[in-house]
């Protein structure tokens, strides 16, 4: 299932990040409203992650300009071909933030009357 990106259609909110992603079908209807704070939101063009089948030739791909990076560990890519750093390494705080978020579930709905 693809990444969508969104991004709400008037000005920025305080509560929410901005940009937001949401994993959906293909045949999903696109969001209308932000899951953070409700308000109207717009799916937008975002990078494209392509996974190729097969071998790979990285020496190929570094003559025309592209760094390739293989997973080693949580957090930890290292360069196979290309300029570039040798290897991408995340924080301990940016793993425990990326931790945290897979691992939240928690749904707000905003469309509730909290006088009710």
């Amino acid at each position: 299932m693809p990444i969508y990106e969104y991004e709400l259609v008037q000005d920025e909110c305080l509560m929410c990040p901005g940009r937001f992603e949401a994993l959906q079908s293909l045949g999903d209807d696109p969001l209308l409203h932000c899951p953070h704070c409700g308000l109207p939101c717009k799916r937008v063009v975002s990078r494209a992650a392509i996974k190729l089948r097969g071998e790979l030739n990285y020496e190929k791909a570094a003559k025309k300009g592209l760094t390739t990076w293989k997973r080693t560990g949580e957090g930890k890519w290292e360069k196979v071909a290309g300029e570039g750093v040798d290897a991408i390494v995340g924080s301990e705080e940016d793993l425990k933030t990326v931790r945290e978020e897979k691992a939240s579930s928690q749904v707000f709905d905003l469309s509730e009357d909290p006088e009710s």
